[in-house]
């Protein structure tokens, strides 16, 4: 569907006949993950099991010395783990406190 006047905007995306604009500003929680210094621990029967909790927030109960291993601190200029994701990183913590991933083979 054109906008009126005929005319193509590739910056825009179309839906349900409204015209949406396409930012590209970075959203707020974006911006957030990429500050945030996680601690990672690591599961000690399932090692490829990680959670990550942000620093400022309280470790889960769950996250005891029998079962988990505090592994390191992960910086906003370290590179990620792999399966580590920032924008499910956000929304585990957001709804959890907390982000459980898997990390991933490489091979």
């Amino acid at each position: 569907m054109l906008p009126q006047g005929g005319a193509s905007n590739q910056n825009n995306t179309s839906f349900g006949g409204n015209v949406l604009s396409a930012s590209r500003e970075p959203t707020q929680a974006s911006v957030e993950t990429q500050d945030c210094v996680y601690n990672l621990f690591r599961n000690k029967q399932r090692p490829e099991l990680r959670c990550a909790v942000p620093e400022d927030r309280p470790v889960p109960h769950f996250l005891g010395p029998e079962q988990w291993a505090f592994e390191r601190a992960l910086r906003p200029s370290d590179p990620l783990p792999l399966g580590f994701h920032r924008r499910a990183a956000y929304a585990g913590v957001r709804f959890n406190g907390y982000y459980l991933f898997q990390l991933t083979d490489t091979r």
